[in-house]
């Protein structure tokens, strides 16, 4: 009997529910924490200081210097060989003479009284290896001769901690026999080309390094741009040029309706998110010129990071980020108000309660709230709120 008794009352109790819940007039959502951000999409123009030198066609260009790297004045730049063979046998030469240099070292840290653990140089190795792999990954290897020197030695230091019997002495022996026949075999003649500038190192220009100089941004209003950008043809890479850009501040020059042009203002720092950048850049607004006519402004953002992407890129589209805003995302349709004030209704223990919310940041279909102090009852991270209803109010059976 009271196996039966319990029985009725279970299927009761879950036909009650159901019946609640299936056929209640309301909707109910479940509050978390969201992260928006308010952002403008824009197509700007680099503006940088350029040095252009001209090199000839009638051979093979080999650069000293990969994209970005620092350049000193009146250093060698790049050299023209008469044949790619040449190149190669130079790039054979250097290879070697870096592995020579590399056990070289590691021979004389045994003779010395300087103590190195294990546990260092497998550090160093993981992190060589580490930025290797991420080189890879960005498919930018143009350090790769740098990561192979330096795990050389320390793979050779490595192997005479761990094997006190170890001697390259042979190898170094050898590798100076290869060098010197390798040596005997360079009699290609090249020309040198240098540079008169320090700066950061370009491979080839793209035409606008006589048009994006900063006599030309001086004169230069929104509308001007807006041509500008518009009659852009796309990046077109001349390696009959090689160029240094000796300053490593530059300015990316956008334009913006007046409206967008609210949420920017001179002296203050926004984020950039270009296409092809895992993370933000952020810029410094430098200056806005107003264009009445054009009913816009002309934006002109300064920024120092020197890498690769931002040395060859010239009109690109991105995102600038004016603001970031963290909260409980709430739907639009759930906000109800209680004598002005905004709010939700969430249900507790089988009854209804207004909960306040403050609305930093708002789209077409939810709202961001984020607490203050001087709230009172405010909405609460995992609150159940209704998102649909009607004839809400205070402490109402739900």
């Amino acid at each position: 009997i009271g196996t039966v008794v319990l029985s009725v009352f279970l299927i009761v109790y879950v036909l009650f529910q159901l019946q609640r819940y299936s056929g209640s007039s309301y909707s109910y959502q479940t509050v978390y924490t969201t992260t928006v951000e308010n952002t403008i999409p824009v197509t700007g123009i680099f503006f940088r200081d350029e040095e252009d030198i001209s090199v000839s066609q009638s051979g093979v260009l080999s650069c000293n210097f990969r994209i970005g790297q620092k350049v000193p004045i009146d250093s060698e730049v790049a050299r023209l060989y008469k044949s790619q063979e040449a190149i190669d046998l130079q790039r054979e030469i250097l290879s070697l003479e870096d592995t020579l240099q590399s056990l070289q070292k590691a021979q004389e840290s045994a003779n010395t009284s300087e103590v190195i653990l294990p546990e260092t140089l497998n550090s160093q190795i993981a992190q060589d290896v580490s930025k290797l792999i991420q080189a890879r990954d960005v498919d930018d290897l143009t350090g790769l001769a740098d990561y192979r020197t330096s795990l050389t030695e320390a793979f050779a230091k490595r192997q005479i901690i761990i094997d006190a019997d170890t001697d390259f002495t042979g190898e170094i022996a050898s590798l100076e026999e290869q060098l010197f026949d390798l040596k005997q075999r360079d009699n290609a003649s090249y020309t040198s080309y240098t540079s008169d500038v320090s700066g950061y190192f370009v491979d080839h220009v793209d035409g606008y390094e006589d048009i994006c100089t900063d006599e030309y941004l001086e004169e230069l209003t929104a509308s001007e741009l807006d041509k500008l950008i518009q009659q852009y043809g796309g990046y077109n890479a001349d390696s009959s040029h090689v160029k240094v850009v000796t300053n490593h501040i530059w300015q990316f020059v956008l334009t913006v309706t007046e409206e967008q042009a609210l949420s920017l203002s001179e002296g203050s720092n926004v984020q950039v998110r270009f296409p092809n950048q895992t993370d933000t850049i952020k810029m410094v607004v430098s200056e806005m010129r107003r264009d009445v006519d054009a009913g816009e402004y002309m934006v002109i953002l300064e920024g120092d990071i020197i890498d690769s992407y931002l040395l060859t890129t010239r009109v690109q589209s991105c995102e600038l980020v004016v603001g970031t805003y963290t909260g409980l995302k709430v739907p639009k349709s759930a906000i109800r108000y209680e004598e002005g004030v905004p709010g939700v209704y969430v249900v507790l223990m089988d009854k209804m309660y207004f909960r306040t919310i403050n609305v930093v940041y708002e789209t077409e279909d939810f709202v961001v709230s984020s607490a203050t102090a001087d709230q009172s009852n405010p909405l609460k991270l995992y609150d159940t709120i209704i998102v649909e209803g009607v004839g809400l109010y205070n402490q109402k059976d739900v």
